[in-house]
């Protein structure tokens, strides 16, 4: 399943969820798919967008009495503190009342890495939303991830009663998906146009290897293209994070970009502008274009495309202007392009 269309369902169980009737038993979506190819970030962005306060418990790091809730001597009886993860009433009135959330994500991660009494005691708190005496409050939603056993990442085999009362997403990675979280966090124009060209390389799973190219190690790779360094240097970083194969390929198409046509020739003369044969070279100019359209020159960006690659990059290039800026939609000449071709239309929205 495509991470987007997971958000989408997981975005209204949660709602649902929120909502409930007392009796009525709420659903926990469980995220489980391979490392690196952004099952947490996806829960961060779902919290953002229902303007939740997000807490996270790795369930592989904590022993059992730290979710369960440590028992103390209360008198001649043993009392169950409340445990460390759940806020305590007054934490959670000041998050809604003071700062404006409209409710608690309890996001649980790594778990199938974590130990079996871990995995038993949360099978209480995602099926009643309690842990001993304490209630997750109405309004509030528990949420977990993981990975799943051939991933080799340490993973368990869970029980059955879990898997039960889990609503399971079994998440794949998606290029379409990871370009449009790359563009709006204003990933470098190299990354995307490489990914377009070399798909293979957004998640290529190694389990011999110390480093293989994933959506997250991606991530730390546009980090490290602002460092400074020299080719080689930066050659050697990259490759620490993704690996040596994939590494070569990027640092090839890097130098490619040096070949591009000039945004701003492309924008003052769409129609006659050199147009690159090279397909690796077409990627990178459509990225380029992508970072440098606004309203004002989407009608000649759009006229260039239409040159490139026999039209082939037209698509790509509305596809990753929409991801930009939805609002684009609303322009003119995108709407005119989106309008006459019925097949543009359904790959693009």
């Amino acid at each position: 399943m495509r991470i987007k269309t997971a958000e989408k369902i997981i975005t209204k169980a949660i709602l649902e969820t929120k909502d409930r009737k007392d009796g009525e038993l709420p659903i926990c979506p469980y995220l489980l798919g391979g490392m690196g190819i952004g099952k947490t970030q996806s829960v961060r962005s779902i919290a953002k967008g229902l303007n939740m306060f997000l807490v996270t418990t790795n369930l592989a790091q904590y022993e059992p009495s730290d979710i369960s809730g440590m028992q103390m001597p209360d008198g001649d009886t043993m009392k169950v503190m409340r445990p460390k993860w759940l806020l305590s009433d007054e934490e959670r009135h000041s998050l809604i009342t003071e700062s404006g959330y409209k409710g608690v994500m309890y996001f649980f991660d790594e778990l199938p890495q974590a130990p079996i009494l871990n995995m038993n005691i949360f099978a209480t708190i995602s099926d009643e939303y309690r842990i001993g005496d304490y209630k997750i409050p109405m309004g509030d939603v528990v949420l977990c991830a993981g990975n799943r056993m051939s991933d080799r990442s340490g993973a368990n085999q869970m029980p059955m009663h879990l898997k039960d009362r889990l609503t399971t997403f079994e998440i794949e990675p998606n290029l379409d998906d990871f370009i449009d979280y790359a563009i709006k966090n204003k990933f470098s124009t190299k990354i995307i146009s490489w990914l377009r060209f070399a798909p293979e390389f957004l998640h290529k799973f190694d389990r011999d290897a110390n480093a293989i190219p994933t959506p997250r190690s991606h991530e730390r790779v546009n980090t490290m293209l602002s460092w400074g360094f020299d080719d080689a240097t930066l050659h050697h970083a990259i490759a620490c994070q993704i690996g040596e194969t994939a590494t070569a390929s990027f640092v090839t198409h890097m130098k490619i970009h040096d070949k591009c046509p000039n945004p701003d020739e492309i924008v003052n003369n769409p129609e006659g502008a050199l147009v690159p044969e090279d397909m690796a070279i077409q990627f990178a100019t459509t990225s380029m274009c992508v970072s440098k359209a606004d309203d004002k020159n989407m009608g000649a960006l759009l006229t260039y495309m239409k040159r490139v690659g026999n039209g082939e990059m037209l698509t790509c290039f509305i596809k990753d202007v929409v991801s930009k800026n939805r609002d684009f939609l609303q322009n003119k000449s995108i709407r005119y392009e989106l309008t006459s071709n019925g097949k543009l239309k359904e790959l693009v929205l």
